[in-house]
């Protein structure tokens, strides 16, 4: 029981008090403080994740030759590459050799019949038929965009592999990959399909492509909307448009059509990023098999990815030379592969 005659109890208890509602209210501060802190970082985080994260599938058409590099170039597009799925398009004999568990298959007659192309080139009365799965590719390629659940898709070629992380977004833009590169008959071609285009001084050709799911689809329509040239679907009035002459080689590209399209139609949706490749590495590697983690540090201060394109001639010496460390440590590669003859020659001098 408190004695309220003595003063000094009372100031005791009062001061016990005001010290109890003191430490509520600081207690109450620093727990509302962080959890406004939690709330405010929490939103940044979902808007972050909204607006620059991307969900992608890679997208890559195959031929038998092809698949057995796969296994390899999967793991080495996993390590360099944040994309969803992989997805594999290609003709049914190789379905058996994709792992179904990390890859999606899907056969290319789904997409485009094979048939139906080579139907094309006996009507223009073409008997060269050497070049017609290099267009069927291309054509797969664009005609995934009738069938993409995402927004995005990543095209890449099955003779090329990254050598460093390649991010295929600057926040919530894409990036067109350029390289110096100009291959006249593309450009004759699109005009025909796709009139009045604006053409830029760099290419698009960079073996890969981010795809804008909405915006290749337009692209189709476009071509396909096109009455000028016979044909109904996107891909034959392609093929009706190539040069006689031209159709035998090189007389189309679905990057340097889409890459025209896009920024001509969408200007300054995409960003542009200089790409550097190495497409003759066959001449002095081989095979992606012979590549060594070693190798692949030292090119990759020079390249962003490496095509290993099966019509060139591999040279077993050019391999033992370009392997030595004394060698890759002498210069960078940009350097050896612009003067490799003359490395060469005298490396042998001073070992002599």
């Amino acid at each position: 029981m408190i004695d309220y005659k003595n003063p000094s109890i009372l100031y005791s208890n009062n001061n016990k008090n005001r010290l109890t509602k003191k430490a509520i209210v600081v207690t109450l501060f620093i727990l509302f403080t962080v959890l406004f802190v939690f709330v405010i970082y929490s939103k940044d985080e979902i808007i972050t994740s909204n607006s620059f994260v991307f969900e992608y599938d890679i997208v890559i058409p195959v031929c038998l030759n092809d698949s057995k590099k796969l296994i390899r170039q999967k793991d080495i597009l996993k390590k360099y590459i944040n994309f969803s799925k992989m997805v594999i398009i290609g003709p049914e004999n190789i379905k058996n050799l994709v792992d179904n568990k990390s890859v999606i298959f899907i056969e290319e007659n789904e997409l485009i019949q094979k048939e139906n192309v080579i139907d094309i080139f006996k009507r223009r009365e073409i008997n060269e038929t050497n070049r017609i799965s290099w267009y069927l590719q291309q054509f797969l390629k664009m005609s995934y965009a009738r069938i993409c659940k995402n927004e995005y898709y990543l095209l890449w070629d099955s003779d090329t592999i990254p050598i460093k992380q390649i991010k295929m977004f600057d926040n919530e833009r894409p990036i067109f990959d350029i390289k110096d590169e100009h291959h006249l008959p593309y450009f004759i071609t699109i005009d025909r399909i796709l009139p009045n285009l604006h053409f830029s001084k760099f290419s698009y050709i960079s073996e890969h492509m981010i795809i804008k799911t909405e915006y290749m689809n337009n692209l189709l329509i476009a071509i396909e909307n096109n009455s000028n040239i016979p044909g109904n679907i996107f891909w034959e009035k392609i093929l009706m448009s190539i040069d006689k002459t031209q159709i035998i080689g090189s007389g189309f590209s679905e990057f340097e059509t889409y890459g025209s399209y896009v920024d001509t139609k969408y200007n300054n949706i995409y960003k542009h990023r200089k790409w550097f490749s190495k497409r003759d590495i066959v001449k002095f590697f081989g095979s992606i098999d012979n590549l060594s983690l070693n190798d692949i540090n030292w090119l990759s201060k020079d390249y962003d990815a490496l095509t290993f394109e099966a019509w060139i001639k591999f040279s077993p010496e050019n391999l033992e030379f370009i392997k030595r460390p004394e060698i890759q440590n002498l210069c960078r590669p940009n350097r050896f592969f612009k003067y490799y003859k003359r490395i060469m020659k005298k490396y042998r001098q001073i070992r002599k």
